[in-house]
């Protein structure tokens, strides 16, 4: 069968599975389906998209490195969505699915960006060993989470050069850049949710902030995905 014809059967089973669970999340159904499930499943079905398109993709080095960035985005959301645990753990893969994003959008200054983020992670980490000297009641995850959040960035900066200098097709290029764009618009809802979680705050516009945060990360997050898995595609 032509690649072409199962992309598009793949991407009509990722959109009736979009509108399915943000329909469950906005109204808050649980006792029909687990909507994380069905989160999980389209995810997955972004990487087999990454699989299938090889053959017709624009350079295979290119592709090779969306395929690893997708390959460990489902690793991380094993951790973050269905297991629900290990939440440094699903931070840190998902900080090397963005070193492995920079990588793919910088042309020559691979080695320079690497540095950047160890130099950045050893400072970090510093930190975080010199504060608990001080007091056992910092967490980890903050810093790793920040970490996360100057590899996330870095690599949406990158993904809008690589469109503005042209290093892909137009359509690619869009795909990419907006594709990063939409990543950061969930993860900032990502970071709205949790802060609103943990400082506990309640009444009025707080959990509406909460509610439309919930659900916000992923309107953004899935069509962060899919345009990302098809920006190594070749549409000529």
């Amino acid at each position: 069968m032509d690649s072409s014809k199962i992309i598009k059967g793949l991407l009509t089973t990722i959109i009736v599975l979009y509108i399915s669970f943000l329909y469950l999340d906005i109204f808050s159904i649980h006792n029909i389906v687990n909507s994380d499930i069905l989160k999980f499943i389209s995810i997955l079905l972004c990487l087999i998209m990454t699989i299938i398109s090889r053959k017709r993709s624009l350079d295979s080095k290119d592709m090779l490195l969306l395929q690893m960035g997708m390959a460990t985005t489902v690793l991380a959301d094993v951790f973050l969505l269905v297991l629900d645990s290990h939440y440094e753990l699903g931070v840190i893969l998902f900080s090397i699915v963005q070193i492995i994003y920079t990588m793919r959008y910088s042309s020559q200054r691979k080695c320079s960006s690497i540095g950047l983020y160890i130099y950045t992670f050893l400072i970090l980490n510093f930190l975080y060993f010199v504060m608990r000297i001080f007091t056992d009641r910092v967490e980890y995850l903050i810093f790793i989470s920040l970490f996360y959040g100057i590899c996330l960035i870095y690599s949406v900066y990158r993904g809008i050069l690589a469109y503005r200098d042209k290093r892909y097709p137009k359509i690619n290029g869009i795909m990419i850049s907006l594709g990063m764009v939409l990543f950061l618009l969930c993860d900032i809802n990502v970071a709205v949710y949790n802060i609103l979680g943990y400082i506990r705050i309640s009444g009025g516009i707080w959990d509406f902030l909460y509610k439309i945060s919930s659900v916000s990360m992923w309107l953004y997050y899935l069509p962060s995905q899919v345009l990302l898995s098809l920006s190594g595609y070749d549409f000529k």
